[in-house]
């Protein structure tokens, strides 16, 4: 093929290339930078996400904190919330006039999310930047799709993946083989033998204080090998069911009724007292 003939095809191309996005794709008011929302993340008390065809998952704060309060109640993820929140902070380079929203994949939108009084729908991707359609205050922007990462998410996803609330302070174990116990300030094992140093059992504490799960899930049916109990310095008593489950270790909080899944080595630390690691 000549090289003349080639400049033809290209040509050829590119302008039906630029017909086709002019005959599909509207085209925006302006391409100045545009605040989805006015509201402030502080001021925001409940965030609904509605997901087609898949429950809605209701967050609610009550006294600084955020918790799942639908479809099952938990402590939230804070960090999950804050990234939520950042859909407050997005800008877009382009609006769009919220007509004929099936061009943007917006009469029936992949999720709707809900924060405070103002509502965000997600529809189409852009062919060409990538970006997401989004329909809030009467008009339709672009945002990167990052802002629906979290509002893909599945409803355990929301639920912190700490162990312990930051409030639950523990001052006695109690598992089968071995009880752990703090009077005035020192740790005692019993039975004594292989009694742990207080650095040792110390450790041990800050271990399930700060036991971070790889993940949260609801179980069905969970068949517990054993059965741990926890004080705390308030008077509550908490009762968990662990097991082994294939390369995890999965501990169910009896009250909430959620398991929460750690590594083997995460394992070895909240059950062995006395190698702690430094």
């Amino acid at each position: 093929m000549s090289s003349r003939l080639w400049v033809n095809l290209a040509l050829a191309l590119a302008v039906a290339a630029l017909a086709w996005l002019v005959f599909f794709k509207p085209e925006p008011i302006d391409s100045s930078k545009h605040k989805l929302s006015t509201l402030a993340p502080a001021s925001i008390n409940e965030i609904t996400i509605a997901p087609a065809q898949r429950p809605h998952v209701v967050l609610t704060k009550r006294a600084g904190n955020w918790f799942v309060t639908a479809p099952f109640a938990a402590r939230a993820d804070a960090v999950r919330m804050d990234s939520l929140l950042g859909l407050l902070s997005a800008e877009s380079g382009q609006r769009f006039a919220a007509q004929d929203l099936a061009r943007f994949e917006l009469d029936h939108p992949l999720a709707s999310v809900k924060i405070g009084s103002q509502e965000f729908s997600f529809g189409g991707v852009h062919p060409l930047s990538n970006q997401l359609y989004v329909l809030t205050q009467g008009a339709v922007y672009l945002i990167s799709p990052v802002y629906f990462v979290d509002v893909a998410k599945q409803p355990t996803d929301y639920a912190a993946k700490q162990l312990l609330d930051a409030g639950e302070n523990p001052v006695a174990f109690e598992f089968a083989t071995f009880k752990l116990t703090r009077t005035d300030g020192k740790w005692h094992k019993e039975p004594v033998d292989a009694a742990p140093s207080q650095d040792d059992a110390n450790k041990f504490a800050d271990e399930w204080r700060h036991a971070q799960a790889l993940a949260v899930s609801q179980p069905h049916a969970f068949k517990a090998t054993e059965h741990i109990t926890l004080r705390f310095a308030s008077g509550k008593t908490l009762k968990l069911q662990a097991a082994q489950q294939e390369q995890e270790w999965v501990v169910l909080r009896e009250d909430e009724k959620l398991a929460y899944h750690f590594t083997l080595d995460a394992a070895r630390r909240l059950r062995d007292l006395v190698k702690q690691k430094p």
